[in-house]
């Protein structure tokens, strides 16, 4: 059990929820949040057991980017979840320019 790899989406679901939030605007919070979660969540439970297509992967990768600064994480902290991503998933190829992650201006 310990070569085991959770699904692609899985894996961003547990981004979502083991991150921080230090956004305390609730309206912020809905759109950058929790309508970006439920988008990924539908997807996830679409496809099953199946693979998801290298469209969906971006779909979650790049809502899961709003999820963090909507939740205002750290640079520091986005780019070492997201590389573990990368890492687990072996999607570097897919993404070959998202890291370093450039800063965007503030959530809100």
């Amino acid at each position: 059990m310990a070569d085991y790899i959770p699904p692609i989406l899985g894996s961003v679901m547990k981004h979502i929820a083991c991150t921080p939030n230090k956004n305390f605007d609730n309206d912020a919070y809905e759109r950058g949040v929790i309508e970006p979660a439920r988008a990924i969540r539908k997807v996830y439970e679409e496809l099953g057991e199946a693979r998801p297509s290298d469209e969906q992967i971006r779909m979650a990768v790049e809502n899961l980017l709003t999820i963090f600064e909507t939740k205002m994480v750290d640079m520091e902290e986005r780019e070492d979840r997201i590389k573990e991503l990368l890492d687990m998933h072996q999607l570097h190829q897919l993404f070959p320019d998202l890291l370093p992650l450039k800063k965007s201006a503030p959530a809100g």
